[in-house]
């Protein structure tokens, strides 16, 4: 038997005959030391941690002073360890992105249009009115203790009062300049704002000059816009975003200093492209064993897009509804808060618990597929006489009333490029402790290209380490 490749990112080109592969609810794992040098690992599962009302899930922030909130619906909650919750107040916007920012003092939320401040040691939530602030605003950040706000359809950026989010002066205004766009995003980078316009970004950096603190760096510009405000994210000094440019948008950029990275790949990009409603995509990222994630979601994506720092792959996350389709994950932002991952359901109230060891979206089964890239053998057709697919066996669950108890996995060929499939096929993986267990399928036909297609849905633990044709 030969080996062949079952580890790979999702890279589903225009055209399918020249790539299908699609990797959903499961990831790629390197191992340099091992038998395998590369595995595919689940994706974690969610457990029910609260519920506040009717939502949509918005926002999630973990404040520096251990405290959490999540904006559900117009709700501004705090969220406790115990899974309890207070309302703290409410946005006047009820749908939609929102911006988060901290000082050492306050809480600030942007809900697109205003500003509202939650102060610390009183729990006092008030809306900024009547202040030097624009009409209408954007986006807001914070950096050396002043809040940093966006004028909407403007190139203007506006400081607060320092340690004081509800004092702002209408003459604490600057005008990111380098190009003629308008600002979109803003984000503290290891201590320099780094300023997006449509078409641009721009970097400033606090200089302590008595008439207004920030200007900007020498060279420090350049011609990658933001797509989408809400995909900024930054982490350990490196700054990820979906970008656009006067020639087009949808590359996925990283920056560490002033010089973008394009991280994304033309089929990512194929996606981003044609996108529904772009300026509502919004991402966060999270670490997790080893591995850190940004993960695009929102916008009308079919599914959420995922790129790991760690292997430098993309893989797709995916909710399937009751008509068995996928659909983006349910997270809609998520924070690191009480030793979890905390994150709201972009469709209800619900707040859940993001883990490696839940095996199912709370109560919900999580299809995880695999579609390899193509077999071919210089156009010749083949016999394919047996395929085994290295799986952990022997992982069912103890209860035999049980969906899981004797788990499958699943297979679909097509031999015209992904574009008609088979019915599926399955064999057992193993019910609890049958390690020996191996999944062979047989017979599976002749053609000149072949491509595999695995699923499994059992609610058990995932490691598929390599597959092997005959």
């Amino acid at each position: 038997m030969a080996k062949i490749g079952l580890v790979g990112p999702s890279y589903q080109m225009r055209s399918l005959p020249l790539d299908a592969q699609r990797t959903i609810n499961l990831f790629p794992v390197l191992d340099e030391m091992g038998k395998e040098t590369s595995a595919l690992y689940g994706t974690p599962g969610l457990t029910l941690f609260d519920n506040l009302g009717n939502g949509p899930g918005r926002k999630c922030f973990s404040s520096s002073n251990g405290r959490a909130f999540i904006i559900s619906g117009s709700g501004v909650f705090e969220v406790f360890e115990d899974g309890t919750h207070v309302l703290r107040g409410n946005v006047d916007q009820s749908s939609g992105n929102l911006s988060i920012a901290e000082n050492d003092l306050q809480l600030a939320i942007c809900d697109g249009t205003s500003i509202f401040i939650l102060t610390y040691d009183n729990n006092l939530y008030q809306k900024v009115t009547g202040t030097g602030l624009p009409a209408s605003v954007g986006y807001v950040d914070s950096i050396d203790g002043y809040f940093i706000a966006t004028e909407n359809n403007s190139g203007r950026f506006y400081i607060s009062g320092i340690l004081d989010g509800l004092s702002w002066d209408a003459l604490d205004f600057a005008t990111a300049e380098s190009n003629p766009d308008n600002l979109v995003a803003i984000a503290n980078v290891t201590g320099q704002l780094y300023l997006f316009g449509k078409c641009s970004f721009e970097v400033w950096s606090n200089t302590g000059a008595e008439a207004f603190p920030f200007s900007r760096i020498n060279g420090a510009i350049g011609t990658n816009g933001c797509m989408a405000a809400h995909t900024v994210c930054v982490n350990d000094g490196m700054v990820l975003w979906v970008s656009e440019d006067k020639y087009g948008n949808g590359n996925v950029m990283l920056m560490r200093g002033y010089s973008p990275q394009r991280i994304s790949t033309e089929p990512i990009e194929l996606i981003l492209n044609h996108v529904p409603s772009p300026s509502l995509m919004r991402a966060f990222m999270y670490q997790s064993e080893g591995h850190t994630f940004y993960v695009i979601t929102g916008g009308g994506l079919e599914t959420s897009l995922v790129y790991d720092l760690t292997t430098k792959l993309w893989h797709e996350r995916a909710f399937t509804n009751e008509s068995g389709e996928f659909e983006q994950h349910l997270a809609a932002d998520l924070m690191y808060a009480f030793n979890k991952h905390i994150c709201c359901d972009r469709r209800n109230g619900n707040i859940y618990t993001l883990d490696m060891d839940y095996l199912d979206d709370a109560g919900s089964s999580i299809v995880r597929e695999r579609i390899y890239t193509h077999l071919s053998d210089e156009n010749k057709y083949v016999r394919y006489s047996k395929l085994e697919i290295g799986v952990e066996a022997g992982v069912g669950v103890q209860d035999d009333t049980a969906q899981g108890y004797n788990p499958l996995i699943s297979l679909k060929l097509s031999k015209d490029g992904a574009r008609t499939w088979s019915d599926w096929f399955n064999v057992e993986i193993g019910k609890a402790g049958e390690f020996r267990k191996r999944a062979i399928f047989r017979r599976l036909g002749i053609a000149y290209q072949m491509t595999l297609r695995i699923r499994i849905s059992d609610p058990v633990k995932i490691a598929l380490t390599g597959s092997y044709l005959e």
